[in-house]
């Protein structure tokens, strides 16, 4: 089959070969790919960025349709259109799996990252990691978009303690940061959608999905913001990990307030603690997902409140894998789906 594997180190090392198709043990399905989106992750691993085991099949965004199954397997069947948790091995036994968080084990194998990923034809899952879609979503492949989604769940519904009437500033329009705006809004939040001048489009989108107000000026977000919250927002998601989107989010939080990080910054960056501190404020974060993240997260995509589609902005043939992560650099589309 045809995959897309880092073989080494450097962009230079990632090609697309032929291998062999996975079989599944006796834990596993194999699953046909219908889809598999690029995320930031992808694009790290692929500059040497995160850390990962070579060689190995990039892709964790993806939805597929199970074709075998391992004979211990009960909760999957061959033709169940099927999402998977990205943490797919680990101890077992520590603190963190015993809860269902396995991304803190420090043993967790992640797809795309340890092990075979999705941009192939084919891969393997761990069945009791691996979920059926809502029945009205089978044969769409816009459910990959579900991986950054429980990302999203997790930081404003697991950790962050956003309620109705509440004032949130969602800093940056990327897709997460527009997945996170849906969530806001289900909880019930008056949502701020902050960005640049290079995100207009971005902000428009916002716009059509939901949010109240966007701002491109980050000078004057303060100022914004102080317009439906004269103490300051109530809550700030920063999505960006840009560090002068932190140092606006801080600014326009009001006291007492909460930050919940969820954009990774790649590099240290100095925080003003004084101000936290002076603030008092609740500062979190969300980082991957845990396997209630994906039960809530499925629970809201079958009840049809969130506008994903909207989200994608093109699907093209794996053979175009380079064209795809040139354009996903540029930070000029949305979310990108490769396609096997």
């Amino acid at each position: 089959m045809k995959a897309l594997v880092k073989t080494g180190k450097g962009r230079e090392s990632v090609k697309l070969i032929d291998i062999p198709i996975p079989e599944p043990k006796e834990d596993e399905v194999q699953i046909k790919v219908m889809a598999c989106g690029i995320c930031g992750t992808d694009e790290h691993i692929m500059n040497d960025a995160y850390q990962h085991t070579v060689p190995v099949v990039l892709g964790h965004e993806f939805t597929g349709v199970v074709t075998k199954i391992g004979r211990d397997v009960k909760n999957l069947k061959v033709g169940d259109q099927v999402v998977a948790l990205s943490a797919q091995r680990s101890c077992g036994t520590c603190k963190y799996c015993r809860i269902g968080d396995f991304v803190h084990c420090t043993q967790k194998q992640s797809i795309g990252i340890d092990l075979g990923g999705a941009m192939a034809e084919y891969l393997v899952t761990t069945s009791a990691r691996t979920f059926k879609v809502p029945d009205h979503y089978v044969g769409r492949d816009i459910l990959s978009i579900t991986e950054p989604l429980a990302c999203c769940t997790r930081a404003v519904l697991e950790k962050s303690t956003i309620h109705a009437g509440d004032v949130a500033v969602v800093a940056g329009p990327g897709v997460i940061g527009l997945l996170c705006m849906q969530l806001a809004k289900l909880c019930g939040a008056f949502v701020i959608v902050s960005g640049t001048p290079a995100d207009k489009a971005r902000l428009e989108l916002a716009k059509e999905l939901g949010a109240d107000v966007v701002n491109e000026d980050p000078a004057k977000l303060a100022e914004l913001v102080n317009q439906y919250a004269p103490y300051g927002a109530d809550h700030v998601i920063e999505c960006s990990g840009a560090a002068p989107s932190l140092r606006s989010a801080l600014e326009c939080v009001r006291k007492e307030g909460s930050l919940t990080q969820v954009g990774m910054y790649g590099k240290n960056v100095e925080i003003p603690m004084d101000t936290v501190v002076r603030k008092e404020l609740k500062v979190t974060a969300g980082f991957s997902q845990a396997m209630s993240t994906w039960e809530l997260a499925l629970k809201i995509i079958g009840q049809d409140v969130l506008k994903l589609e909207e989200l994608v902005s093109k699907r093209m043939p794996l053979t175009d894998w380079e064209e795809a992560f040139d354009l996903f650099a540029k930070k000029t589309e949305n979310k990108i789906f490769l396609i096997p």
